[in-house]
């Protein structure tokens, strides 16, 4: 699949989302805010959010990050929990992450200020992502952390992103003309479906409509492992490996050392 999205933010100013749809928009991901303080959230946030509902555009959000270290990423995180209480998101919640000074910080501190976001938004109950541009996704995050959350990675000027690793959704423009939006907005493909993933999951302010795609617990690759394999083992027949694919997103059956995958539950599977 490959539906077409906008990102926007208070930038934009006031958007008429109906205008935006008959142009063919499927999906928006909207800012929510940024920093570490609820004082920060977008402006238009809430307008954004009540007019796609209002239109029928299943919708994301994203927080953008300038923390330094893990512990200011955890009360973004919190922040970002704060604004986003009692919503609904068909799309994931993005940790907006790609500052000079974060990039200055290293790959260690980068990789446990992201790890101590998507932790925090998670356990709230959350279907979580990391945003960012390709090199930096590419040499500041670990295959673990690439793998773990969604990846929305920004590619511009290409008719084709490079970026081999797994990703959900690929913003390839930050100058494209929407109608019902002024000025000129980003936009994005995605290829996944997420609002079946998140209401089967049970995430975002939806209750479970799938007892199979309940997690059970998370479990770490050893050298040696297979899909088939593991899945002989926790749902009980090798067969039902897709499933295993399925809740974790798996685009190939490569799985490597040290990856962490979501084991689902196998009562009424």
């Amino acid at each position: 699949m490959q539906i077409k999205g906008v990102d926007v933010s208070k930038f934009q100013g006031a958007i008429d989302w109906k205008k935006v749809k008959e142009n063919g928009i499927q999906f928006a991901l909207i800012r929510a805010g940024y920093g570490k303080e609820t004082s920060q959230k977008d402006e238009l946030f809430e307008q954004n959010y009540e007019s796609c509902a209002a239109n029928d555009i299943p919708c994301g959000c994203y927080w953008y990050s300038y923390a330094l270290s893990p512990q200011e990423a955890v009360e973004e995180a919190q922040a970002c929990l704060d604004v986003i209480r009692g919503k609904k998101f068909e799309y994931p919640v993005y940790l907006d992450i790609e500052s000079d000074a974060q990039v200055n910080l290293g790959k260690n501190i980068i990789e446990q200020i992201a790890s101590s976001f998507c932790s925090t938004i998670e356990n709230a109950g959350y279907w979580v992502g990391i945003y960012s541009y390709m090199s930096f996704l590419e040499q500041y995050l670990t295959p673990d952390i690439r793998n773990r959350y969604s990846i929305w990675v920004a590619q511009i000027g290409v008719n084709e992103t490079s970026y081999e690793y797994q990703h959900g959704v690929w913003q390839y423009s930050h100058t494209s003309s929407v109608n019902g939006i002024n000025g000129e907005v980003d936009c994005n493909y995605c290829y996944i479906d997420y609002p079946s993933a998140i209401k089967e999951a049970g995430l975002s302010g939806y209750k479970n409509l799938s007892v199979s795609a309940q997690i059970s617990q998370v479990y770490t690759i050893i050298k040696g492992d297979t899909l088939w394999g593991i899945s002989e083992r926790y749902l009980g027949s090798g067969d039902k490996y897709p499933e295993l694919k399925k809740v974790n997103f798996l685009t190939s059956d490569t799985i490597y050392p040290g990856q962490k995958i979501k084991i689902p539950k196998i009562s009424e599977m």
